[in-house]
């Protein structure tokens, strides 16, 4: 749009300097003028037909006149050319500096126009043959700056026809100063490369144009199109960086001369958050330049260069960013494990981010100065971290006991169940009970451990009563498995006390335990057995002073005898040793076996209880 607007304003300056040349020149109809602009300067082409005589000198002044009151802004190097048309040179060149008020000079009076003042370094140049001769030398150019063949390419104003006019049209060379062969093709190579006029299509001949138009009018339309121009071209061409000076690219150029002692200065992420705002605004600035603009490519390279600055401090930026937020983060106690692995990914990144920074990077410095900060930091992060899945997992753990527990006291019967629930009870209290109190899964424990102890209580008292009625059952069935082997003995004494003491273990099982229905079943059989022995007892009394006379009777240097009380007799059985001295008719041997013989005898009155003799084999002996 930007040069659409200059193309625009060229094509309209074209139009008023052809129109004063008309008005103020006779013969002037057929004159074209077209304008164009190169390195900072105005260029303005006029041409005429070959049969019109034109004093030159009028021509540029005239041109001179209607110019100074078309610019509104500084220093501006203008150019005149004059031309026949159809030919490809012009014949006459005319220089000039206008030095334009800026609009903070003096004022003038309301009744009168501001007028321009003009320094004038002029230089005009006829040539007497215009059709045959060269035009003069290239020092006569304007010395702002010189033509080489590394020039950019030629503006191209697209709104405008091509037609084939070279630079030759306005590069006028002296035909009678000798140029050597190579500076006639660097010539001409400069003119292959660089043709203002070339896109500037010839204006139509306006023969129309009335004489009669008085002075004064012309001079108030022109004051309006200049009024109209004045804020779109010239804004256009200062902020195209076309004419005057370019602030924008000399503001760049000076922050680039200073950014390296900036960078120096830079000890913390405010300063570099601050540095990367004045590198974008000197971007955004330079952008701002058109592509048409002769200061385009050089805004581009200092553009490219702020660019690469901009992506590493944006990558130290961007780390110092992600550790500022884990920093504010940490100044807070975590509230969960979740919030703490966060802060955890958020140091990581930040360290990640720093550590890939090479060591030549220019912000390297600040970037150590950070590292060192941020790993220390997240070694705490590590170490709060690991606690704290510690004291989750021991939560887990103790959870899953005190699940299982609750499961089992549903089911739980015997002693040993109870006691297995009890177990679990305590393991998982234990385990959370110490689980510090400032721990993010304190609340956790204290809520599992309000859970956990009333069931413990309620599994250690059933646990515990368990305990005794297995234990008043164990002792039931022993002192009853004992009764009766009193009783086979005939121990009629032992066997009534140990038949009361089973009984009375039985009936101590509590109705609400386990072995409840179990000890229920023995007390009526026990019940008989002891009134059995104790029958037998009052019957025969006690039978332990037999059985002792009964051991000293058969126990001499050698062991005699063997006896048993059973079905209410003593059965006494000789030793194979003894039976063998017995058969051997032995004298001794045989007054010995009728003592014997005769103290089982008195044993057996004072028991009330018959003795049978058997000899080794089991057979019978006659006792008498």
């Amino acid at each position: 749009m930007e040069a659409t607007v200059q193309q625009q304003y060229l094509q309209v300056l074209s139009d008023i300097l052809q129109e004063k040349l008309v008005a103020q020149l006779l013969d002037s109809q057929d004159f074209q003028v077209k304008c164009a602009i190169r390195n900072d300067e105005l260029m303005i082409l006029t041409q005429h037909p070959a049969d019109v005589l034109v004093d030159t000198q009028q021509v540029f002044e005239v041109l001179e006149q209607a110019l100074q009151w078309q610019f509104n802004y500084q220093t501006q190097r203008v150019q005149f050319f004059l031309r026949i048309a159809g030919e490809r040179r012009p014949y006459a060149q005319y220089f000039l500096d206008f030095q334009i008020p800026s609009i903070d000079s003096e004022q003038e009076t309301e009744d009168e126009f501001p007028s321009p003042t003009v320094d004038r370094e002029r230089e005009t140049v006829n040539i007497e043959n215009e059709r045959d001769s060269l035009f003069i030398s290239a020092d006569l150019q304007t010395p702002s700056s010189p033509i080489t063949d590394t020039e950019d390419e030629p503006i191209i104003d697209s709104f405008l026809p091509s037609s084939e006019e070279s630079f030759s049209d306005y590069l006028l060379l002296d035909s009678h100063l000798s140029l050597d062969e190579n500076e006639v093709e660097k010539i001409e190579d400069i003119e292959e490369k660089f043709a203002p006029f070339a896109n500037i299509a010839d204006k139509p001949r306006n023969r129309q144009l009335s004489l009669s138009l008085p002075p004064v009018q012309i001079m108030i339309g022109t004051a309006v199109v200049i009024a109209l121009l004045a804020s779109s071209g010239a804004f256009v061409l200062h902020r195209g960086c076309v004419i005057s000076e370019c602030k924008e690219l000399q503001t760049a150029q000076q922050f680039k001369s200073e950014y390296q002692q900036q960078i120096k200065r830079t000890k913390s992420q405010k300063d570099l958050l601050t540095m990367q705002q004045k590198l974008d605004k000197v971007v955004a600035d330079l952008q701002e330049i058109p592509e048409w603009s002769p200061r385009y490519q050089d805004s581009q390279v200092l553009v490219n260069s702020f660019s690469e600055q901009s992506t590493k401090i944006n990558q130290v930026l961007k780390a110092l960013q992600i550790g500022s937020s884990a920093q504010k983060k940490t100044q807070t106690p975590p509230q969960s494990l979740d919030e703490l692995r966060n802060r955890q990914k958020l140091w990581r990144e930040a360290i990640t981010s720093l550590e890939i920074i090479n060591p030549s990077h220019e912000l390297y410095g600040l970037v150590t100065a950070n590292l060192s900060n941020y790993q220390n930091t997240l070694k705490t992060v590590n170490d709060q971290l690991l606690k704290e899945e510690t004291w989750v997992q021991r939560i887990a753990n103790a959870k899953t006991l005190g699940e299982n527990a609750t499961k089992r006291q549903a089911t739980a019967k015997s002693a040993p169940e109870w006691q297995k629930v009890e177990s679990d009870f305590q393991t998982a209290i234990n385990t959370l009970k110490i689980i510090p109190i400032d721990s993010l899964e304190t609340e956790n424990a204290r809520k599992l451990l309000a859970e956990y102890q009333p069931k413990i209580i309620v599994a250690r008292d059933r646990a515990k009563k368990e305990q005794l009625a297995a234990t008043s059952y164990q002792q039931a069935i022993k002192a009853a498995n004992q009764a009766q082997a009193y009783s086979n003995q005939n121990q009629w004494q032992g066997a009534v006390k140990s038949w009361e003491q089973a009984l009375e273990a039985a009936k101590q099982v509590s109705q609400d335990s386990f072995y409840f229905n179990q000890a229920t079943a023995l007390i009526e059989p026990y019940t008989a057995s002891l009134k059995q022995a104790q029958e037998q007892f009052q019957l025969y009394g006690d039978l332990t002073q037999t059985r002792a006379e009964l051991n000293r009777t058969c126990t001499n240097t050698i062991k005699i005898c063997t006896f048993t009380i059973k079905n209410q007799k003593i059965s006494v059985r000789l030793t194979p040793k003894y039976d063998r001295l017995l058969q051997a008719n032995n004298r001794e041997i045989q007054s010995h076996f009728q003592s014997l013989k005769y103290a089982l005898a008195v044993i057996g009155q004072n028991a009330q209880l018959p003795v049978f003799i058997y000899n080794a084999q089991g057979q019978e002996r006659d006792m008498r």
